[in-house]
């Protein structure tokens, strides 16, 4: 029934490569050195910085999460092909940042953290929601401290605080079969707050080139 008859009107749903990227220790950068002399001229790089390297590979959604921001990548050929093209976007992001880095004082750096998950999510105007955005979320949260809770994880020291890409056993599914550049390594299972059971979860590290 159309919208006029008293019903909403129909949500899109599509397939998308989820994307969250965060700054990492954001707030507290904020709160030592102020958002107006700091953190808001980093937030306006990142968002810059993400004009350059998201819309060439199928950028659909960006949306602030006031410490970073959630980020969706659709190609209409392959659903499969926009999740290796959302970590292709994050790595190039973090070479930007990096060499912006050299630029700027200390207190200004741009320092990042990814997670990539991929699945069905409502379309709505510059925003995304679902259970899979959720997920996604929950990715991007474990910490070196959540590694404790976790069966089989890596050692603490192993993950790393910043420039690092977590990713859904979908994600490393996809990466396996499709992408040479990338090898997904498990850092264990983890309890999401609201999804049952426990989850794999992978960092996605560049494959090392072959010796000479």
């Amino acid at each position: 029934m159309p919208a006029s008859e008293g019903f909403p009107p129909a949500i899109e749903v599509a397939t998308e490569a989820i994307a969250i990227v965060d700054i990492v220790d954001a707030t507290k950068m904020s709160n030592r050195f102020g958002w107006y002399a700091v953190g808001r001229g980093v937030l306006r790089d990142l968002r810059s910085l993400i004009a350059q390297v998201g819309p060439k590979r199928g950028l659909s959604c960006q949306k602030s999460t006031g410490d970073g921001y959630l980020l969706t990548f659709r190609n209409q050929q392959s659903a499969e092909l926009a999740a290796i093209l959302a970590v292709e976007s994050i790595f190039e992001l973090f070479d930007l940042a990096v060499r912006r880095n050299t630029g700027v004082p200390e207190e200004q750096a741009l320092v990042l953290r990814s997670a990539v998950h991929i699945g069905e999510v409502d379309v709505l105007p510059n925003d995304r929601e679902g259970p899979h955005v959720s997920f996604a979320f929950r990715h991007e949260a474990i910490s070196r401290a959540a590694l404790a809770e976790a069966i089989n994880p890596i050692a603490p020291e192993d993950l790393p605080l910043q420039n690092y890409v977590l990713c859904s056993e979908p994600v490393a599914d996809i990466l396996r079969q499709r992408a040479t550049r990338w090898t997904p390594v498990s850092i264990g299972l983890f309890r999401f707050k609201g999804f049952t059971g426990f989850h794999e979860v992978f960092r996605v590290n560049p494959t090392p080139a072959p010796p000479c």
